[in-house]
């Protein structure tokens, strides 16, 4: 399932009577993007029930230990029996809070030690000696048994606890999550070319391209000056690996060297299409961007959209769609051109 078929389906359950009973268990690839559907997940849960800060947290069961479920002991004040003074995260969680949310991340890392006390906050909704909220929601997530990441087999009564779903990563929606969060537009452009690259994860390799990977490629600072770009490029390789990298840096390096486009907007039926399929690409990416920046005027949108007519199907068609999802809706809406251009993408498809 992909990050939006999760979320939609997972609120969906909550938003039922007792739906808050069901936990997902969101299981896939290292660095595919499950902490942050199950974040995305608790914060419509929390604009939702208006559920305080405090009343939300994450849990690592593979980083504690079995008394950080249970609890400390302590004599009682009578002197005849212990008590035990329970966590702080479980105690934010207690009956008669209200609303709350519960994370539970890299659920299968956790050893056994740590699988038993998570069953009976699962299914029971108790921690230790404390009891939690009837209107508590728990979201798992953990990481699969064979990329070799350190998970380890889930027990069979834990799994019966669960609702166990698959995570898959899927480029659209990568992209309208990049796009909310600030991830370099080159790169984004670069991944929509290369769409295999969002998520080529091997267990024999160190370093992976993965979703994840990729976030930390677009906060690298630009470096300027000679033979910087080796650096650069070193950069990406430690984060994804050389071979994602060597592509990555090229696109990049050919994306940002396009030319002026002023005699292509001034002659769009007739500029040259060019024949390799990335400059094309970026050709096409780039003219998206000018249509959707605030100061295009409607005449460069039409010759923008003439150009882009002229390039195949299959690539008109990502424009559009990418144009609809930006600022140039209104101004794509409103464009002979897009007319022209809507009805041959119709046809081609």
């Amino acid at each position: 399932m992909k990050f939006s078929e999760l979320k939609e389906s997972i609120l969906a359950q909550f938003m039922v009577p007792q739906g808050n009973r069901i936990v997902p268990f969101i299981e896939g690839k290292p660095g595919g993007g499950k902490s942050a559907c199950a974040r995305e997940i608790v914060a419509e849960l929390k604009k939702q029930f208006h559920i305080p800060d405090e009343q939300i947290i994450e849990f690592n069961p593979s980083l504690r230990d079995p008394v950080d479920v249970l609890g400390i002991p302590f004599k009682h004040e009578s002197g005849t029996h212990n008590v035990w003074l329970p966590p702080e995260e479980f105690y934010n969680l207690r009956q008669g809070v209200g609303p709350c949310a519960l994370i539970i991340e890299e659920l299968t890392d956790a050893p056994m030690s740590m699988q038993n006390p998570m069953c009976r906050i699962i299914l029971d909704r108790w921690a230790g000696s404390v009891k939690l909220s009837d209107q508590l929601f728990i979201i798992a997530t953990g990481n699969r048994v064979e990329d070799k990441s350190g998970a380890t087999r889930m027990s069979t009564k834990l799994g019966n606890r669960l609702r166990c779903l698959p995570f898959d990563e899927d480029l659209n929606d990568w992209v309208d999550w990049a796009k909310k969060n600030n991830i370099c537009d080159v790169l984004i452009k670069f991944l929509q070319f290369q769409p295999k690259l969002l998520s080529d994860f091997d267990p024999t390799r160190k370093t992976n391209p993965t979703p994840r990977a990729w976030e930390a490629v677009s906060l690298i600072p630009t470096f300027q000056g000679k033979n910087k770009e080796k650096l650069f490029q070193a950069l990406v390789a430690g984060d994804v690996g050389k071979g994602a990298a060597a592509a990555y840096c090229a696109f990049r390096k050919m994306y940002m060297s396009l030319p002026d486009f002023s005699e292509l907007l001034a002659n769009p039926k007739t500029y040259p299409i060019p024949q390799e399929l990335s400059v094309r690409w970026a050709t096409v990416m780039k003219l998206v961007d000018l249509i959707a920046e605030n100061q295009c005027s409607q005449e460069t949108a039409d010759a923008a959209l003439t150009y882009i007519s002229r390039v195949p199907a299959d690539m008109q068609a990502m424009a559009v769609r990418e144009l609809y999802r930006g600022e140039g809706k209104k101004r794509l809406v409103a464009s002979p051109a897009f007319k022209h251009l809507a009805t041959k993408i119709s046809k081609a498809l």
